[in-house]
């Protein structure tokens, strides 16, 4: 009798393993629809907030495989003192980036960007382009590679401005590629996520198992696609304390729902995980020779400060400057300590030319 109960359960178990997997690969997506009133309020609330994309930035696209393409940018400067490659962070674009795009050229530099896989309208690989997917950093981290190499100003230095996933990505490119990097600028860098009251192993263990039995591309639970209550604006996050800015980037996914990327995947946390234990080997960065700058953040809940402290800590020249009411959403939360973190910034890439 135990047997038989323990067969059909096991049964009913495959066949909800096999129909999720099922749903899973053939899933369909539409993006949601808000009401005219709702993007009304977003174009209200954007006014003002997002920096104006200058006359002479060039938009480009580059293939690093076929199939597979993304959107970058750059803008130059007179005489060039060198090159900044800009990364964003998660969910982030170029659009969102513009400010310190424009501040970083107007200090003498070329500045170029990149969409890495996954968000912006760069190449999305999954069919739900909202949901926040990464198989393998080392491919982000090739692709970045690839980019800075073909946007820097040949004989002239090279530097990162690099913002919580794109810090990630940009660590892991430095660590493995043979990139003659000048300076590099990491701002809230996402070394290693905080998964707050779910143990961060146990986390660990539970992603790479859904992620072994083909459910990678399964939301984490509590995640969704765009609008998760976002649709009312001016209110304070856990990322952002100032309502004022707070939802910027929902604003601008509510009037350009091409741009949206939301809510990270059972596999985006397996490969983060898997990669942070790569960032948190000394003998993985004995590599990283260059001077590395961070700017983090006190009240930060998504990125685990302790972990970048310790990254740091690793490296051949590394200091942190630490701002204690900062939360991770620091580039938008108040600009006049975003601006501060940027001029220290050029500040760093100018004593490294």
């Amino acid at each position: 009798m135990i047997k038989k109960i323990a067969s059909v359960l096991l049964s009913l178990l495959v066949l909800i393993w096999l129909v999720s997997v099922l749903s899973l690969r053939f899933e369909s997506h539409e993006y949601t629809e808000l009401t005219e009133q709702q993007k009304s309020a977003a174009a209200t609330y954007l006014e003002g907030k997002i920096t104006n994309i200058p006359e002479n930035w060039q938009w480009f696209t580059v293939e690093p495989e076929p199939g597979v393409t993304l959107r970058g940018g750059q803008i130059d400067a007179e005489n060039a003192k060198g090159t900044i490659i800009v990364i964003p962070g998660f969910t982030g674009s170029i659009e969102m980036i513009m400010h310190e795009i424009t501040y970083l050229n107007s200090a003498g530099y070329r500045v170029a960007a990149l969409e890495y896989r996954g968000q912006g309208k760069s190449y999305r690989p999954l069919r739900n382009p909202e949901k926040g997917y990464v198989k393998d950093y080392s491919v982000l981290a090739s692709e970045v590679a690839q980019f800075a190499q073909q946007s820097r100003i040949e004989g002239k230095p090279l530097f990162f401005f690099s913002i919580s996933k794109g810090a990630h990505i940009t660590m892991r490119m430095a660590a493995e590629h043979k990139l003659d990097v000048s300076a590099y600028s990491l701002i809230v860098p996402m070394i290693q996520i905080n998964t707050g009251e779910s143990d961060y192993n146990t986390t660990g263990r539970l992603a790479r198992l859904f992620n072994l039995v083909g459910l990678g591309s399964m939301y984490v639970p509590g995640q969704s696609q765009y609008p998760a209550n976002e649709s009312t604006f001016g209110e304070a996050t856990d990322c952002n304390a100032n309502p004022e800015t707070a939802q910027t980037q929902s604003a601008l996914f509510a009037l350009q729902p091409e741009l949206r990327t939301r809510g990270v995947t059972m596999g985006w946390v397996d490969a983060t995980i898997s990669s942070t234990k790569k960032l948190l080997d000394q003998e993985y960065t004995r590599g990283i020779t260059a001077p590395v700058n961070i700017a983090t953040a006190g009240i930060d809940t998504l990125v685990s400060t302790e972990a970048t402290n310790t990254f740091c800590s690793l490296l051949k020249d590394c200091s942190v400057v630490h701002y204690e009411t900062s939360r991770h959403c620091i580039t938008r939360e108040n600009f006049d300590v975003y601006n501060d973190i940027i001029r220290q910034s050029i500040e760093h890439f100018d004593n490294n030319l």
